[in-house]
């Protein structure tokens, strides 16, 4: 059910960047803003705009948000956190027919330089954290950081919810190594490219 969490997140992330007022549009994005690292409840009208474009399996019944819901929720969150002040969309849901689907390893490798330990630490705690709520704190630390350094940058942040959904599946190892081999593969391809033009030169 995978590829149902990716696409109904997709739908989501879509109908959010193609509204054309830009006054509703703000707005909106600042109430799902506003919900980040509060109760769910605290915020009726960001649920409601997410809650009424998801599939009815979905949904939850009980008091608390389900894993399909929390995942969702939190990379639309994410999106709305790198989204501000940007009048450009950062919004990555088109590839090129043969184009591998991006995740969080592959943006962040992005912002990586020789001098890049701050940087790397940060991606390691956020990888190793033990609970969701962790999780959800480093990732908002490192969108941030993104936000500041690469406003050009697209993110799929469909890919992020499907990704999140396997966390609280209890899926940590594998989403792990997923997103660390992203991050420290970049900067092993490039060496790879000014050692082959060396030689060349």
């Amino acid at each position: 059910m995978t590829n149902n969490v990716y696409n109904a997140t997709a739908r989501v992330l879509r109908g959010i960047d193609q509204i054309k007022d830009k006054s509703a549009k703000r707005a909106l994005l600042a109430n799902i803003r506003n919900a980040i690292d509060r109760e769910a409840g605290s915020n009726l009208s960001a649920l409601a705009y997410v809650f009424e474009k998801l599939p009815e399996e979905f949904l939850g019944s009980r008091e608390t948000l389900n894993d399909y819901e929390q995942a969702i929720l939190t990379a639309v969150q994410m999106y709305a956190l790198h989204q501000q002040a940007n009048e450009k969309s950062v919004l990555k849901l088109d590839y090129n027919e043969g184009e591998k689907r991006q995740n969080l390893g592959d943006v962040l490798s992005t912002l990586r330089s020789e001098d890049s330990k701050s940087l790397d630490s940060r991606f390691n705690t956020m990888i190793t954290a033990s609970n969701f709520t962790q999780l959800q704190n480093r990732l908002r630390q490192l969108i941030k950081i993104l936000k500041s350094k690469r406003s050009e940058i697209k993110v799929d942040y469909a890919s992020l919810a499907d990704d999140l959904y396997w966390f609280l599946k209890n899926r940590k190892a594998e989403l792990k190594i997923k997103w660390g081999r992203s991050y420290y593969k970049f900067r092993k391809d490039n060496e790879k490219g000014e050692n082959s033009n060396d030689k060349h030169n």
